[in-house]
């Protein structure tokens, strides 16, 4: 059965999609501070949680609350199994991803480039966001690249100072954003790439009472 929706969005077209970047601009350490044009990455402690392992593209932050998609999470459905009136033939070798909870009903899409066309907004660097059907029948027209262009089904939000409040209690890394990673063909281990700078496992040693370390440790004790 076809998931419809609410059109906003895009398309990805023909050409295979760029592979992931090696972020050689990302120093492993959190920039605290979120805007647009930044990634938040989920902690390992969000595991448990709806947003656990997941990398959201901010697209909008200010006083009035913050806007973002997930980048990490691909699916099953095609842009013609969720908008079965598109009559474009590109559409249904699309994938949709999820953007979050909230507006399911609407795509959204990213696409980058040198110049926005009429109903794109801008985001950061050369990254754009639309939720207009004229956009998303101009890009499938010009069978753009998923090197370029990427849709989503729903987004991320929060109210005013939600987001602050869950910065506060760890949840989150703030970290500048790979707009290369965005369009990759392995986005969904993204997450896994950047948590292992973020936060290293690390080596952990065998709790033996014979390993003569941990005894002097135990003796040492309180």
């Amino acid at each position: 059965m076809a998931i419809c929706v609410a059109l906003a969005g895009a398309s990805m077209a023909g050409d295979s999609p760029a592979p992931m970047s090696t972020m050689q601009n990302f120093d492993g350490s959190s920039t605290g501070e979120p805007e647009r044009g930044k990634f938040l990455v989920a902690m390992r402690a969000l595991d448990n949680s709806h947003f656990g392992r997941t990398v959201i593209y901010l697209v909008d932050h200010g006083e009035d609350g913050t806007v973002g998609l997930i980048v990490n999470r691909s699916s099953d459905i095609s842009l013609s199994e969720a908008v079965p009136d598109i009559e474009d033939i590109q559409a249904t070798a699309h994938e949709l991803y999820y953007g979050g909870p909230v507006g399911l009903p609407v795509i959204l899409m990213l696409a980058r480039g040198e110049s926005p066309t009429e109903g794109m907004k801008h985001v950061a660097d050369n990254i754009f966001i639309s939720s207009d059907r004229s956009v998303l029948e101009a890009l499938l027209a010009a069978k753009k690249p998923a090197s370029e262009v990427r849709f989503y089904l729903g987004y991320s939000g929060w109210a005013a100072g939600q987001l602050d409040f869950e910065l506060e209690r760890d949840s989150w890394h703030v970290v500048t954003a790979d707009t290369d990673a965005i369009f990759s063909a392995r986005t969904d281990s993204l997450w896994d790439l950047l948590i292992e700078r973020l936060e290293p496992d690390g080596i952990q040693v065998d709790n033996r009472p014979s390993l003569p370390m941990l005894a002097i440790s135990k003796n040492h004790c309180c």
